[in-house]
């Protein structure tokens, strides 16, 4: 007895979840990145803002 496999082309979902899992995963990264920044930030690890900006313009 033999099983045929027929293959119609119809629509296989495999490159859908495999796309899927790839935006999950960089999903995921984005939003760790973002945490330990938030974190860095708030913990005053974060750019200071300077107090004041001093111009000198030259010639005058």
């Amino acid at each position: 007895m033999a099983v045929e496999i027929i293959n119609t082309g119809g629509s296989g979902g495999g490159g859908k979840v495999v796309m899927a899992f790839i935006l999950g995963a960089v999903m995921l990264v984005v939003a760790v990145v973002a945490f330990f920044m938030w974190d860095n930030f708030k913990s005053g690890g974060g750019a200071s803002v300077p107090s004041a900006i001093h111009i000198t313009v030259k010639g005058k």
